[in-house]
C-alpha cells in the first residue's frame, strides 16, 4: 500500500526573475532617507575621487540596510542582492539620488548592491597601517588609545550631520550627555583581554538624552580602562553639538570620578559656560566615614514615579554628605562640590567564625561586593554621587539614575538589534568603522520611527518593527515610469506605509524650506 506523503506544499522555482520582496517597508525607509537629505550629508563628508564603481554612498547605504534587516556579517549582503523587489526599488532610487547615479563600471555592472569583497575594500580605507603596528608592539598588560585613519573622521562628521539635522526638526536648548563604556565580547584573536578576562572591545559612548541619539563614540581595545582620557572625549563631544544648544549637563558612572574632569566642567571655559554634572563617586574609606557621621534625621526616603504616574516610596534613602576628598595635587582655590550618599537596608544573616567572631553576609549581594555599612543596628549598602548641581538631593539622585537604564538600552540595541555586536574582521580599523556605522544606522532608525511612524511604533525595538514593517512580503511592479508596491489585501502594512509616506512628505517640505544644516546653520541658532 502506497504511503501518503506528509508534505503539503510543492516547491517550484520561478522561470523568470520575480518582483517579490521580503523586506516590506524598507522602500519606505529609503524614501525617508531621501526626504531627510541623507545623500547630501554623505556627499558633504565623503568625497569620492572618481565616479567609477560603487560610491561611498552605495557602501554606506548597503551597510545601513544590513543593520536594519538583521544582517550579522558582510556576507549577508547576498540576502539583499537576492531580493528582486528590493533591487527594483533600489534601482529606482539610484536615478533620483546624487550619491548613487552616474557611476561608471568598466567591466559592466552585474549587481545592484556591492559584493562582500567590495564592502571589505570600503572598510579597509578606515585602517591605519601604523595603528596596527602600534597595537602589536604594545606590551602585554599595557593599554593604549590608538589614532584612527583620516577617513574615519568622515563617519564622525556624518553622524554629526544626522544629529544636527535632527536639531532642525526638534530644536533643543539643553544637551544632557550620558557618558559610559560598554564591553563587547568577541572571538577575534586580535582583540585585547578586558578586566573580565574575555577578548573584548571597549567603546566609549556619549549619548544625547534630549535628542535620544548617540552623539559620539570612540572605539577602543578591551584592555583600555573605562575612564581613560574622559576629559578629551567630553571636549570632542562638545565640539559636535549643533548650534542652538545653550546648556550642557553631564552624567557619568565612577569612571568619570576624575578631578581634572570635574574641574573642567566647573570652570566654565567651554562655549556652553559652566557644565552641570552628576558623577558616581568612589566609596572610599574616608567617604564611608563621612556617611556614618550623617545624622539619622537627615536621611530622606527616595520616592519614584512609575510610567503610569503613580508615586511610591522605595527602600532607599538619600542624604547630603559633608566630604572633602584628599587629592594628590590639592590647591587652595580648588572647587568644592556637593556629595550625596544613598543607602538601602539589606537583609543579612549571621555566621560564627571559628574564632567566635560574627561575620555578616547576604547571599543576594555577596558576589557583587557592595559597600556595606552598619548604621543604627542595620546593614546598608552605600553609594555616592558628586555634583555641582542645585536642587534637593532627591531630585539630583532621580535625575542621575535616568542615565543607567537608557545607556544599557542603547548598548543592547547596538549589539543585538544592530550588527554592532559581531565584528567582520580582525582589523581594528575595519571593526571601528563597522561599529560606527551601526550607530549611524540606529540613529537613522530612531529618526524614522520618530518622524514617520505612528505613536505605538515610535519606541519599539527592531524585532517588533521587523514583524510589523520590515519583514512583510510585497510585490514591486512598474507601470510606465511609476514604481508600484503591492501589499496583500487587508494587511495593516498598507495603512502604516500610507501614514509614513504622508509624514515623509511633511518632513521633505519642512527641510526643503530650511535647507541642509551645513548650508544654513543660522536656522538652528
Amino acid at each position: 500500500m502506497r504511503k501518503e506523503s506528509p508534505l503539503i506544499v510543492k516547491v517550484e522555482q520561478e522561470k523568470n526573475e520575480s518582483n517579490l520582496s521580503s523586506f516590506g517597508a524598507i522602500p519606505t525607509f529609503l524614501e525617508f532617507l531621501n526626504g531627510f537629505q541623507f545623500d547630501r550629508m554623505v556627499g558633504a563628508t565623503f568625497k569620492d575621487k572618481s565616479n567609477q564603481g560603487y560610491s561611498s554612498f552605495h557602501h554606506i547605504l548597503t551597510l545601513i540596510l544590513l543593520n536594519l534587516t538583521d544582517g550579522q556579517s558582510v556576507s549577508d549582503v547576498e540576502r539583499l542582492e537576492e531580493d528582486s523587489g528590493l533591487k527594483r526599488v533600489f534601482k529606482k532610487l539610484e536615478k533620483k539620488l546624487n550619491g548613487l547615479k552616474g557611476r561608471i563600471f568598466r567591466k559592466g555592472r552585474t549587481r545592484v548592491f556591492p559584493s562582500a569583497s567590495c564592502i571589505f575594500n570600503f572598510l579597509d580605507r578606515f585602517n591605519l597601517d601604523a595603528e596596527e603596528t602600534e597595537r602589536e608592539s604594545t606590551p602585554e598588560g599595557k593599554s593604549k588609545i590608538l589614532p584612527v585613519a583620516d577617513s574615519f573622521e568622515g563617519l564622525v562628521e556624518l553622524n554629526r550631520s544626522i544629529v544636527c539635522q535632527s536639531q532642525i526638526l526638534s530644536p533643543q536648548q539643553t544637551a544632557t550627555l550620558d557618558m559610559d563604556n560598554n564591553l563587547i565580547v568577541t572571538n577575534k584573536c586580535t582583540a585585547k583581554t578586558s578586566y573580565k578576562k574575555d577578548l573584548s572591545y571597549h567603546p566609549f559612548n556619549v549619548y544625547w538624552a534630549e535628542q535620544d541619539l548617540m552623539l559620539f563614540s570612540e572605539f577602543r581595545d578591551g584592555n583600555v580602562p573605562a575612564g581613560k582620557e574622559q576629559l578629551r572625549i567630553l571636549k570632542e563631544s562638545l565640539s559636535l553639538l549643533p548650534a542652538g544648544v545653550k546648556k550642557v549637563t553631564v552624567r557619568s558612572d565612577t569612571a568619570g570620578y576624575q578631578h581634572n574632569f570635574l574641574e573642567f566642567m566647573e570652570a566654565g571655559t567651554s562655549r556652553f559656560g559652566k557644565i552641570r554634572f552628576s558623577v558616581s563617586c568612589d566609596v572610599s574609606k574616608s567617604f564611608r566615614q563621612a556617611v556614618l557621621e550623617v545624622d539619622e534625621q537627615e536621611w530622606e526616603p527616595i520616592v519614584v514615579t512609575d510610567t503610569e504616574g503613580n508615586r511610591y516610596v522605595t527602600k532607599q534613602e538619600v542624604a547630603e554628605v559633608f566630604f572633602v576628598p584628599e587629592t594628590k595635587n590639592k590647591r587652595k582655590n580648588a572647587p568644592v562640590f556637593r556629595y550625596l550618599a544613598t543607602r538601602e537596608a539589606v537583609d543579612v544573616q549571621y555566621e560564627f567564625q571559628d574564632n567566635g567572631q560574627i561575620s555578616t553576609f547576604t547571599s543576594e549581594y555577596v558576589e557583587q561586593k557592595l559597600h556595606l555599612e552598619e548604621m543604627e543596628e542595620k546593614i546598608y549598602k552605600v553609594f555616592g554621587i558628586v555634583t555641582n548641581q542645585e536642587g534637593t538631593p532627591l531630585d539630583i539622585v532621580l535625575n542621575h539614575r535616568k542615565r543607567c537604564g537608557k545607556s544599557e538600552q542603547e548598548h543592547s540595541r547596538l549589539t543585538k538589534d544592530m550588527a554592532g555586536g559581531r565584528f567582520p574582521s580582525g582589523s581594528f580599523g575595519e571593526n571601528a568603522a563597522w561599529w560606527y556605522l551601526s550607530i549611524i544606522s540606529l540613529n537613522l532608525l530612531k529618526l524614522f520611527q520618530r518622524h514617520a511612524l505612528p505613536k505605538e511604533l515610535k519606541q519599539v525595538r527592531l524585532k517588533t518593527l521587523n514583524a510589523r514593517l520590515f519583514r512583510i512580503a510585497l510585490k514591486a511592479v512598474e507601470s510606465g515610469r511609476q514604481l508600484i508596491v503591492k501589499i496583500g489585501r487587508g494587511h495593516s502594512l498598507f495603512d502604516l506605509i500610507i501614514h509614513a509616506q504622508n509624514k515623509i512628505l511633511e518632513l521633505d517640505e519642512k527641510l526643503s524650506s530650511k535647507g541642509l544644516w551645513l548650508e544654513n546653520q543660522s536656522q538652528i541658532q
